[in-house]
């Protein structure tokens, strides 16, 4: 997995009068990074990933009440520790799929966990094995993009049929890359940053699904690997270390937004009704896996 770029020094955080500030929340159970979120009804479920000194991945699940503002941690484990993968949430349902293995080697998982009963389901494995690529559920489906596989960078979009519990091939991505963001907004998939080449890239393209071809969107005012996007209030907004940006979705054009109240990368980064939740991530000097939980109540 590639290092995450320091972008700025310490203490050149962005500013953003008018626009909305992060507030401390209360904090994981477990310091992590690199790991899956996904929402139902109003918790964040967050699985696996990283934590300490040699990266060991994690088997736990935590969920967080945004109404009560408390985290807890489920007895009910992932089928294998895993980091570096998105989930999807479609209904009680979370689907999640790859991810980096114990072994440190792309992986084919594939399964589904029913929140409502807490049983897991094995699905068929994930045609092309890979890690740091995003899941994104669009329409009806759920797009497996980019990230990192046995031979470098994924070009495959995999997509999964929740109805058929089948797989279909998309265009291929171009300048495909890992550790990048992925959001669904405006009728397209936004496909933001990552690890391209030798370092951080701030390319934005758009995946059409219906059409199923790319185009390039604004690029982003800082190149960005590992960090957070997520879609609201007709903007999108993107974090990583000191740096927060908003990008009108009508206009196409970026605006600085308000930095994290700690700068960090490999953070989960969810939008929940009115607002968004940076979760967790790790500090870059010291490399340190935090708990820390913020909200950026947008509107």
């Amino acid at each position: 997995m590639p290092p995450s770029p320091s972008n700025s020094s310490p203490g050149s955080a962005t500013a953003a009068p008018g626009l909305p500030e992060w507030q401390a929340r209360s904090g994981l159970n477990i310091p992590r990074d690199d790991f899956a979120t996904a929402v139902v009804d109003d918790e964040i479920w967050v699985f696996g990933g990283l934590t300490g000194d040699r990266g060991n991945r994690l088997d736990t699940i935590e969920v967080y009440s945004t109404r009560t503002d408390r985290w807890r941690l489920l007895r009910r484990h992932l089928p294998e520790g895993i980091a570096s993968f998105e989930a999807a949430a479609i209904g009680d349902d979370i689907f999640l799929f790859g991810g980096l293995d114990r072994r440190s080697e792309a992986s084919s998982f594939s399964a589904v966990l029913d929140t409502s009963s807490g049983q897991w389901r094995r699905l068929p494995p994930l045609p092309v094995p890979r890690y740091s690529h995003t899941v994104t559920f669009h329409d009806g489906l759920i797009y497996v993009i980019g990230g990192e596989g046995g031979n470098g960078p994924v070009e495959v979009i995999d997509i999964f049929d929740p109805d058929t519990e089948k797989w279909s091939t998309g265009a291929a991505m171009p300048k495909a890359r890992g550790s990048h963001d992925a959001v669904s907004a405006g009728g397209v998939i936004y496909v933001l940053g990552g690890w391209l080449g030798s370092g951080a890239s701030d390319l934005v393209q758009t995946y059409d699904p219906e059409a199923d071809s790319w185009g390039r969107a604004e690029p982003l005012p800082e190149p960005m690997s590992r960090g957070g996007a997520a879609a609201l209030d007709g903007r999108l907004w993107v974090s990583l270390h000191e740096f927060s940006f908003v990008l009108d979705l009508e206009e196409g054009t970026w605006s600085p937004a308000n930095p994290l109240t700690s700068s960090r990368h490999g953070l989960g980064y969810v939008a929940v009704d009115s607002s968004i939740y940076g979760i967790g991530g790790c500090t870059e000097s010291p490399l340190r896996d935090v708990r820390t939980v913020d909200v950026l109540q947008v509107r």
